[in-house]
């Protein structure tokens, strides 16, 4: 991105201070753990005076037993489920991006990825050779939350020096997500159909390219670009299923998903020589769940907000039965059904299989059918992994 691009940002967005940043954290922390604190009731010592109470005079009861009573209790909290498929959706995705290497596994080869992966979680996640850094732009596009000033002739006349974000929102504002009546071909028009908040979304897919579409190694450039074509489908599908609630925060989850998978791919290429990895169904669901855990960490790490953080979380796996929030069933759901279609189109199943849709509701299936106008892969000239 573009430095006029990113000063103009910074001045327009409002991006707060690291100093005033801490304050309010520090602010926001003691107002919640004063909103969650008990007041303690004081101690009686032994030379606390205590005065005596005289009992009440007692009174006759009045017969109630002719009076019926009725107790209505507060309706309880309606419980968050996550979607089930019917399909085995995850493993189907990890076998289609690691070439489908067939039966058998290697167990001391399992062992030694798993170790340098559980290494990596158990360090301060300081290796900047592994670690990605934040993209600067994403602090600006969190402060623009607060801002509402901002005009999109405005935004318009600064997009315009940064060529792969004019591209971006031109392609994106022709999209069946937008599906204008003709053609834009107008920047000042697309930032106006598109608004602030497509905007944003815009310039976050454009900061998160360089992070998720990496190839640093065999694995990682096998997988690099279906784990991208992924992230956007999830991201888009994060923000259809929240619609106007939070629509801003649920694209940032979808897209901040798969930073650890990558991650967990780069760690591969330099554990692993062999250029076909036979892996068993147990190593492909820890890998899968470190992936989650580096993400949630890294998250972490980049202080994103609070409701970003306990959706990725959420998706770590465990025993632990999950207490869902709203944001982490959603991108629950929008993983999967990202996942489910580009295995669709992809041939890996079947667009006809009833399977797919079982337990899905009308939202979510038109969700899916909508990610099908989405161009599978558009980055660089990358291929597809072979199948």
């Amino acid at each position: 991105m573009g430095i006029a691009l990113k000063n103009f940002l910074r001045r327009l967005l409002g991006t707060p201070s690291s100093a005033s940043a801490q304050e309010v954290a520090k602010k926001t922390d003691h107002q919640s753990i004063a909103a969650l604190a008990t007041p303690e009731q004081p101690a009686l010592t032994p030379e606390t005076p205590v005065s005596p109470v005289p009992p009440a005079a007692s009174a006759p009861l009045p017969d109630i037993s002719a009076t019926p009573v009725s107790v209505s209790a507060p309706p309880l909290p309606v419980a968050l489920i996550a979607w089930k498929p019917a399909l085995p959706i995850d493993s189907l995705f990890f076998d289609w991006m690691m070439g489908n290497p067939g039966q058998g596994s290697d167990a001391a080869l399992e062992q030694k990825v798993l170790q340098a992966l559980f290494a990596l979680l158990a360090s301060d996640l300081n290796d900047a050779v592994v670690i990605p850094r934040m993209p600067s732009i994403i602090p600006q596009l969190l402060a623009s939350l607060r801002n509402k000033t901002v005009s999109a002739s405005e935004l318009s006349g600064h997009i315009i020096k940064d060529v792969v974000l004019v591209g971006e929102v031109i392609r994106t504002v022709n999209s069946a997500l937008y599906n204008p009546a003709d053609r834009i071909n107008s920047l000042e028009k697309a930032v106006m159909m598109l608004g602030e908040e497509g905007l944003r979304l815009v310039i976050a897919k454009v900061a998160f390219s360089p992070i998720i579409n990496l190839s640093s190694g065999h694995y990682t450039r096998r997988v690099a670009p279906a784990i991208w074509s992924q992230s956007e489908k999830c991201a888009i599908a994060c923000r259809y299923l929240a619609q106007d609630r939070y629509p801003f925060q649920a694209f940032l989850t979808g897209m901040m998903k798969n930073v650890g998978m990558i991650i967990a791919f780069r760690l591969l290429d330099q554990v692993c020589e062999q250029t076909k990895f036979h892996y068993s169904r147990g190593f492909q669901q820890t890998f899968n769940s470190v992936a989650a855990t580096l993400s949630y960490r890294i998250a972490q790490r980049w202080n994103f907000p609070p409701e970003v953080l306990q959706a990725l979380q959420q998706q770590t796996g465990g025993s632990k039965l999950v207490a869902w929030s709203e944001l982490g069933q959603l991108l629950q759901r929008a993983d999967l059904i990202s996942k489910m279609r580009i295995l669709v189109n992809h041939a890996q199943l079947k667009s006809n299989d009833e399977r797919l849709k079982i337990g899905l509701d009308a939202t979510s299936i038109l969700c899916f059918d909508t990610l099908n106008e989405i161009p599978l892969y558009e980055l660089n000239g990358l291929q597809p992994p072979s199948t």
